[in-house]
């Protein structure tokens, strides 16, 4: 019963998605977005995860607070930084091979967001705790950490999700 209430929300929820990204909310949306949405969960449930939804993808909401407010300031931090490389001319890439602290793939997955949604990088591959990085700055400056022993930030905030 349980099972079936998160379900449920999940769909509600899926359905807003749909709503939002399709901009109507004409009764013919709702329906396709009610039905889509149940697809997607019942696909889900069945054929692609091993745990419910709640179990695999479950994140503190103080985690995604802090998570969704490092992710911010260090946009523009990077967005601004990327601008002054670009108009200095230092707008040459390189890949870094950076192999993450963290052992839990949705941190590694929210962390490999985070990298491509800041300005001047992108995730470019992952092999495990292993990512490809398309970045703009060296290593020192992209990962805050020397000879990989201590965690960036970024996982510093996901590392509860190891647990």
């Amino acid at each position: 019963m349980k099972k079936l209430a998160h379900s449920i929300s999940f769909i509600f929820i899926f359905t807003g998605i749909w709503l939002i990204f399709n901009e109507s909310m004409a009764f013919s949306q709702i329906l396709a977005g009610l039905f889509f949405s149940t697809v997607s969960i019942l696909f889900t449930n069945r054929y692609l995860l091993e745990n419910d939804y709640l179990t695999a993808y479950s994140i503190k909401p103080e985690v995604l607070f802090y998570y969704i407010t490092y992710l911010f300031l260090q946009i523009y931090r990077s967005g601004i930084s990327a601008i002054f490389k670009i108009i200095k001319g230092q707008d040459a890439v390189k890949i870094i091979e950076y192999e993450t602290c963290m052992s839990n793939d949705l941190a590694i997955c929210l962390l490999a967001n985070a990298i491509t949604l800041t300005p001047g990088t992108v995730t470019i591959g992952k092999n495990g705790r292993l990512l490809q990085i398309l970045a703009f700055q060296d290593e020192n400056t992209f990962t805050d950490i020397t000879e990989g022993k201590t965690c960036s930030p970024y996982e510093m905030i996901l590392r509860s999700l190891d647990s």
